[in-house]
């Protein structure tokens, strides 16, 4: 992983996720599971110091985050390497 990653997801979502096998391996890679709402987080003038990108509209509505694809973002936090 190039940069540092959080995925969110609501505490439901996440523990079952931590239930497959696919959660091992997400860790491995660095990824930070997190069930802070990221809207909530980003709304902290602390956050706004900080380049963020997303693949949420509206994240990128109401924050400082920047958007992107979903495919855009993989080759940004893999440094291509999955392309």
């Amino acid at each position: 992983m190039v940069i540092p990653t959080v995925f969110t997801a609501a505490p439901g979502v996440m523990k079952r996720f931590e239930q497959t096998e696919y959660a091992p391996r997400l860790k491995a890679t660095g990824v930070i599971l997190s069930y802070i709402c990221p809207l909530m987080y980003m709304n902290n003038p602390l956050s706004e110091k900080m380049p963020v990108i997303t693949s949420s509209n509206k994240l990128r509505t109401y924050t400082s985050a920047r958007y992107y694809t979903d495919d855009e973002i993989l080759a940004q936090i893999t440094g291509g390497a999955l392309q």
